[in-house]
């Protein structure tokens, strides 16, 4: 049996890892599970990380850190019948979460880290993130039907993600649906940041869960996210902007959270005012929304 295989329930049921294939995406894709009058879609099933450490620590350490933060009966299910791939069911609050163990360093050819060129991570983290020597798979399999129940179970997910990396060779952490490279330090005060407003359900850790990226196009700037799609959310870029990249970054930030929370959805023809007097327009172009300042 392989490793992945392992993420089959306990019924026999097939449940593909995205680890298995990295995730090649391009705002294109998926365009018709976003149509018009069915906004926003269904969010992707599946939440699932990567939590690199510096040294194999072994299996036991990080039981004992679950088992000291959440409490023994939050460990549901544990198999050791593979030794060097150990794996246990996490519950909280209701949801279950695989967490497994390889104590060796993650494989290039699934994830190369020193090719990744934005994220949340200094040079020198992301250097030792790529020396890592063990790594952890966390995967919450099929619980995000809705943005409701995703909402919720991201939230978990980074309670349960924080506080693994409070693991001493923790160096980082590798977000799937955001293709989202984050070191241990700001994984940490993003998820403190959520542990302090916890009673808030309105809150959500946006940065750990939505990339932000800038390029060009056709010779075009372009800033924007990555990883809205995991919500059933169309993808938000600014085209030809003139504001600094701070700026962007905290419009695109709170644009996320607006729609993750649902507090806001954006469609095309949409139109919003960043500063007073200058209006901007959602326009939906190949699966993703660009705002453009109008005339």
């Amino acid at each position: 049996m392989g490793f992945f295989d392992r993420f089959k329930d306990k019924k026999g049921k097939d449940q593909q890892s995205p680890e298995e294939k990295p995730a090649e995406r391009s705002t294109e894709e998926n365009t018709d599970s976003i149509q018009k009058g069915a906004y926003p879609a269904p969010p992707e099933a599946d939440t699932m990380a990567v939590l690199l450490l510096r040294r194999n620590i072994g299996w036991d350490a990080v039981a004992k850190t679950i088992e000291n933060r959440f409490g023994p009966k939050a460990l549901v299910f544990v198999d050791n019948s593979k030794p060097n791939a150990p794996t246990m069911l996490v519950q909280l609050e209701g949801v279950e979460f695989w967490c497994s163990y390889l104590g060796m360093p993650h494989p290039p050819r699934v994830y190369d880290f020193s090719q990744i060129k934005e994220g949340l991570f200094s040079d020198e983290e992301q250097e030792e993130i790529v020396r890592n020597q063990a790594f952890l798979v966390l995967a919450q399999k099929g619980g995000g039907t809705d943005l409701a129940s995703k909402r919720n179970i991201c939230r978990l997910f980074t309670r349960l993600a924080g506080t693994l990396m409070e693991l001493e060779d923790a160096v980082g952490a590798y977000v799937n649906g955001a293709e989202l490279l984050v070191s241990r330090r700001l994984y940490l005060k993003h998820s403190g940041t959520l542990e302090e407003n916890w009673n808030d359900s309105t809150y959500f850790p946006a940065p750990l869960w939505v990339s932000l990226r800038r390029g060009k196009k056709g010779g075009i700037d372009m800033t924007g996210t990555w990883g809205l799609r995991q919500f059933g959310l169309l993808e938000a870029w600014f085209l030809d902007n003139e504001t600094e990249w701070p700026e962007l970054f905290q419009r695109l930030l709170f644009l996320s959270i607006f729609q993750i929370t649902e507090k806001d959805l954006y469609k095309d023809q949409d139109t919003i005012q960043f500063t007073p007097g200058k209006t901007s327009i959602f326009k939906e172009l190949k699966g993703a929304l660009f705002i453009v300042e109008s005339d």
